[in-house]
């Protein structure tokens, strides 16, 4: 017998994943934390969420990564097939910093990795696909999620979707500030050869406001079936946006 799928049945997937994708976002900084404490490294907050690639939480931290990467790999729109595209090159991105660690340098506490394996040119993919995912990060707040769901700009946007577009672009220049603060602390302990507990943890910090930015905006995205959702707490959130 031959299932019949309808349009909602599309359109409930393509909402799940853009939550998914929310969730990921947020989750991962917190989860590497907790993780790495409860299997035995007493140090819970690293230099950066890469060093993370060193430590008991290697297999989640490159675990979610290529997941992310997997699902913004085959994320489409419709409507709107530049998004398509800056969705491809993320996910490819999000793998390439899973499978090109940065330098062991930094890390503390004992590493469950073998550090022998890393070699000089990985910082540069590294550190070049962690920024490119960022400004695809960035793309989507400022760009692609300030667009209909159809993927164009009508004359005058309901109310509601004005305060989206709004909490979009808080989103991306969270993004792009957490960016900046991240190449300020570097320049600031090069320049003046010197580290603080801020500037030693800043990687870390900026990276996990980054991606709570990220993980909030595909959530806000995400979320257009619950007004009319049976949980009555996801009604509650949605209600002033939705």
């Amino acid at each position: 017998m031959k299932i019949q799928q309808t349009k909602d049945d599309y359109i409930i997937s393509y909402m799940l994943l853009r939550q998914l994708i929310g969730v990921i976002g947020i989750a991962l900084p917190f989860a590497l934390i907790i993780g790495n404490r409860l299997l035995g490294n007493e140090y819970w907050v690293q230099v950066s969420i890469s060093h993370y690639f060193y430590s008991y939480m290697h297999i989640a931290f490159v675990g979610v990564l290529c997941i992310l990467g997997g699902v913004l790999i085959s994320y489409r729109e419709k409507e709107y097939v530049f998004a398509n595209r800056v969705a491809t090159f993320a996910g490819y991105f999000a793998i390439l910093v899973a499978a090109f660690p940065t330098a062991y340098k930094g890390f503390e506490g004992k590493h469950y990795f073998d550090t022998t394996v890393w070699h000089g040119w990985f910082k540069y993919i590294h550190f070049g696909s962690a920024a490119l995912l960022f400004v695809c990060f960035a793309i989507f707040c400022f760009v692609i999620f300030q667009k209909s769901d159809e993927g164009f700009v009508p004359a005058e946007f309901p109310e509601k979707k004005k305060l989206r577009n709004h909490i979009y672009k808080i989103c991306g220049w969270g993004i792009v500030l957490s960016i900046l603060m991240i190449v300020g602390c570097t320049l600031y302990e090069y320049l003046t050869d010197s580290q603080t507990t801020f500037t030693k943890y800043s990687t870390f910090i900026f990276e996990t406001t980054a991606l709570l930015c990220f993980g909030n905006s595909w959530l806000l995205k995400g979320s257009v079936n619950w007004k009319h959702s049976d949980n009555a707490v996801l009604r509650k959130i949605a209600s002033p946006v939705r």
